[in-house]
């Protein structure tokens, strides 16, 4: 069995499937380049040939400083995303900073999201923010991480025990974020990661 000492390139057509190798296979660390290629300007045309990059540095650590996120599209900087991906509201990209991701997406990285509208979140990357980091008036909090869940069931109804947010990193002292349902309160799932860009 020689082929794959120089590497194996597998790709699963079933979704699931897909999603279930990318959480157990470990795939060589990649250097990626800093430098991001904005959409000029001039030939923006929003939502329609580029997407928004906000104006946030998401963690791949614990929370990052608090920040604001700029509601103003006219301030942004834009970037054009693969073919496959028609541009429309439901995307946009912000870069990553640290390195408790980087299996998955390197220090620096431009990353493609979905905005986050619903369903379950277990098991895949998310942009989350937390509000009470200190007054919300002033900024979130950001973060990047697999989103894990402990539920609770009692008489139909269930409910969160615990949230934990889980670091995708060659570096083993990165670990779990857990956030008790108290905690969770002042969670936001922002959008669920795509790709790096």
């Amino acid at each position: 069995m020689l082929r794959g000492i120089k590497g194996t390139y597998v790709y699963a057509c079933n979704k699931s499937l897909r999603e279930y190798f990318s959480k157990h296979i470990t795939f060589q660390k990649k250097e990626k380049s800093k430098i991001i290629n904005f959409f000029p300007k001039e030939k923006v045309i929003p939502f329609e040939n580029s997407i928004p990059v906000f104006d946030l540095k998401a963690a791949a650590g614990n929370f990052s400083d608090l920040q604001i996120v700029n509601e103003n599209f006219e301030d942004y900087n834009w970037v054009e995303i693969p073919s496959r991906y028609k541009p429309s509201r439901d995307w946009f990209a912000c870069q990553v900073i640290g390195e408790s991701m980087n299996k998955i997406i390197p220090n620096g990285s431009m990353c493609l999201f979905r905005k986050y509208s619903g369903g379950s979140r277990n098991g895949k990357i998310v942009l989350v923010e937390h509000t009470n980091i200190q007054d919300p008036d002033f900024g979130s909090g950001y973060t990047v991480k697999e989103y894990q869940s402990k539920k609770f069931v009692d008489n139909d109804l269930w409910g969160h025990q615990s949230i934990i947010l889980k670091p995708l990193s060659y570096d083993p002292e990165y670990k779990d974020l857990e956030l008790t349902d108290d905690e969770s309160i002042h969670l936001k799932v922002i959008g669920i990661f795509e790709m790096v860009l």
